[in-house]
């Protein structure tokens, strides 16, 4: 074969390729734009079939459309008014759901080999909250995908008792580093919904992205029974998770960490920023004792230190005020310069 009949067939190869996925595009398209017309046609009675059910005094349970593009056309609709719905509205709907079949043909979206498939199961499953919903997320939280596993930890956080805790921990620990955001959302859950729990992500062992996240957490939400957790995590070697710590103490307004608070503060050998973290929650927990190592802090070259300094003097009183007028004499114009910004506050 010479070369110029090879190249010929390569061009054609490619030509009678390209039809190909043309073709596919446009037939894609076609059958999308007709399934939407579809759903556009039947979406009107379907609406009206749920909220006629939910309006109903003592509602029949009504005859929901058959096929599989019809059921899931009553999933979405149903999933929308879910997030408006409250109280009886919402429990006689997820109960409609459940015995109609829909609860069970979306957790079998769980075992689909379709990642996409199996994170919309997950996050329709969360949405609607039932029983049958929490016991099929619970077989999601071994998901090979980390975005499906996460979801079905964060609906699990939200909805499940403490019994499945453990495993959304382990979940969570697995993909703090990846996923810090989705880690921390679900955190944020469990101090709200089983504060004890939160204990688990700030143990010395686990893992140091989860504690710093926990650490977090746990200040921002002032869950004051994880104080003997973060007064540990100041003593860490991690400087960004004792910042976390110390920051949580000082929302919390623990005095016990005064002193460990105050040698993060004087200890020059730290990151910049723990420093910071330490002077701000000395400043919140407003005890006059600070005034000294604060006014130190006031005269160091950085002048965020600088600045942080003087806003923590300003709430600790009549002490935290001396230190800053006598500031207003010192021959640096920064350090004047912060003292008297504070003063005016």
């Amino acid at each position: 074969m010479t070369l110029t009949l090879f190249l010929a067939w390569v061009a054609i190869g490619m030509a009678l390729a390209f039809a190909a996925l043309v073709a596919k595009i446009v037939v894609g398209r076609l059958l999308a734009d007709r399934r939407r017309a579809r759903e556009h046609a039947q979406r009107p009675a379907i609406e009206m079939v749920l909220d006629t059910f939910l309006a109903a005094e003592e509602p029949e349970r009504p005859l929901l459309p058959a096929g599989r593009e019809a059921r899931g056309l009553v999933r979405a609709v149903a999933l929308e008014e879910l997030t408006e719905l409250s109280g009886r509205e919402r429990s006689r709907l997820v109960w409609l759901l459940e015995c109609s079949g829909i609860v069970a043909e979306t957790a079998v979206g769980l075992g689909s080999r379709r990642r996409r498939v199996r994170r919309a199961a997950a996050e329709a499953l969360r949405q609607i909250g039932s029983e049958e919903s929490v016991r099929s997320l619970s077989v999601g939280l071994e998901d090979p995908d980390l975005d499906t596993a996460l979801t079905c930890a964060a609906a699990l956080a939200e909805l499940s008792g403490v019994t499945s805790m453990p495993r959304v921990m382990v979940v969570a620990e697995g993909a703090a580093l990846a996923r810090p955001g989705a880690v921390a959302a679900i955190l944020v859950t469990l101090g709200r919904q089983h504060p004890a729990e939160l204990g688990e992500a700030l143990r010395p062992g686990a893992r140091i992205e989860l504690r710093r996240l926990g650490a977090a957490v746990a200040g921002e939400l002032r869950l004051s029974q994880h104080v003997p957790a973060l007064r540990a995590a100041l003593l860490a070697e991690d400087d960004e998770l004792a910042a976390r710590a110390a920051r949580g103490l000082g929302m919390i307004g623990d005095d016990d960490a005064f002193d460990a608070l105050v040698d993060l503060v004087e200890d020059r050998d730290r990151a910049w920023f723990l420093r910071l973290a330490a002077t701000e929650a000395l400043g919140e927990i407003g005890d006059a004792r600070a005034a000294p190592p604060l006014e130190r802090e006031l005269s160091t070259d950085a002048w965020v230190l600088q600045a942080k300094a003087a806003g923590a003097l300003r709430l600790l009183g009549a002490a935290g005020e001396a230190a800053l007028r006598r500031a207003l004499a010192s021959p640096v114009e920064q350090v004047r310069e912060h003292a008297r910004v504070a003063l005016e506050r």
